[in-house]
């Protein structure tokens, strides 16, 4: 007994010696302002009555405050990496509307040989919100729910520089209740991955693709009495390809280009057709990172008319997305930087029925300003 209690006590101090631990926690603030976070359209028309941007669109002052946690183990053929991410945004001028997530992740791969591993993931995000995401079209959608996912797949190099990867997923959406209306779906899916790297005096190029399919199963209720009033089965692919090209050691510029498709599986009513390119550019030098995207995305429903104040139009509805996303930082000392953010959609659309709040265009955007401390 002795002796196995010395060899159990050896191995796990082996264990200990051999194993790298990396682990890194970063805190942040940032000060800016959002107009019109809840994405809401400037005219609404209701039982006679007309309210303006004044009436419908709420903007503030806000404050972020975000944390960091990141922890990697790596021993023999194993790699554990976990993470934990709290974040709030206090509106100053509008209280009531603040909010805060967690988001947790753990990963996992297991080496087979040089080119194969095995791969393994867990996640949780809480989003503690009030309020109806902007966004919506078919389902009303709150914007506080609890999400679980689950993830395995393969890692693997069928060729020289190039690597892929096949990962089946899940995932279980639990949505706040909203009035009387509670809504959850199940989702699971497999992605498939390629990217094939090569060199041009001494830089590093890289193309690609990554690709998904899934299906979706809501199921919406009536809160007080529990009975199932409605039900969604809708199927989704997602296709893009990319090129990384590196005009210099510290610029970088991703142009891509997407497919995403809806299919609604059940009324054959909900479906959309949505493609469009992007641009990412990556800037980093010793002391500062630009990371930045320019997005725009057209969506075109199959089956749902549009409307203006008249009536059908004769046309399916259509979406137009702008999106500018950019963030900065530049390091001021070893541990503290000053960070940038800003952020702008533009949703327009052939949808211009005044008496209705989904389907409609509207503008969202925020900028803010901070530090950041890394430890």
């Amino acid at each position: 007994m002795k002796t196995t209690k010395i060899t159990l006590l050896a191995l796990l101090f082996s264990i200990t010696l051999t194993a790298q631990v990396k682990q890194g926690f970063e805190i942040g603030t940032q000060s800016g302002y959002a107009y019109n976070y809840f994405k809401s359209p400037g005219e609404i028309h209701q039982d006679g009555v007309i309210f303006t941007e004044k009436d419908l669109i709420e903007s503030s002052i806000y404050q972020d405050i975000m944390l960091d946690y990141a922890y990697r183990k790596k021993w023999k053929k194993n790699r554990v990496r976990f993470s934990v991410s709290p974040f709030s945004r206090i509106f100053y001028e509008n209280i009531g509307d603040s909010y805060w997530s967690l988001s947790a992740r753990m990963k996992y791969d297991y080496s087979l040989n040089k080119r194969t591993k095995l791969l393994g993931g867990l996640a949780i995000k809480r989003m503690n919100r009030k309020g109806l995401d902007g966004d919506q079209d078919v389902l009303v959608n709150p914007l506080g729910y609890t999400n679980y996912g689950a993830e395995g797949g393969v890692k693997f190099q069928p060729i020289a520089n190039n690597e892929a990867s096949v990962t089946a997923f899940y995932n279980f959406k639990d949505f706040d209740e909203f009035g009387t209306r509670d809504l959850q779906f199940n989702e699971f899916g497999i992605e498939l991955k390629t990217a094939q790297e090569f060199k041009i005096n001494n830089l590093k190029h890289e193309y690609g693709l990554v690709a998904y399919f899934k299906k979706r199963m809501y199921d919406t209720y009536n809160a007080l009495d529990e009975i199932t009033d409605g039900e969604r089965n809708w199927s989704y692919f997602r296709t893009m390809a990319f090129y990384e090209y590196p005009v210099n050691k510290i610029l970088e510029v991703k142009p891509s280009f997407v497919y995403y498709a809806r299919i609604d599986n059940k009324d054959k009513r909900s479906g959309f057709n949505q493609f469009g390119p992007a641009i990412r550019i990556k800037f980093d030098n010793k002391k500062t990172t630009v990371r930045s995207v320019f997005r725009y995305l057209s969506r075109n429903y199959t089956s749902i008319e549009a409307r203006d104040n008249n009536g059908l139009i004769g046309e399916k509805i259509r979406y137009g997305y702008t999106d500018i996303t950019l963030k900065a930082a530049h390091q001021l000392t070893d541990i503290l930087s000053i960070t940038a953010t800003v952020y702008s959609r533009l949703r327009n659309t052939n949808y211009t029925d005044i008496r209705a709040r989904s389907f409609r265009g509207y503008r969202n955007q925020y900028a803010g300003i901070g530090v950041q401390w890394e430890f």
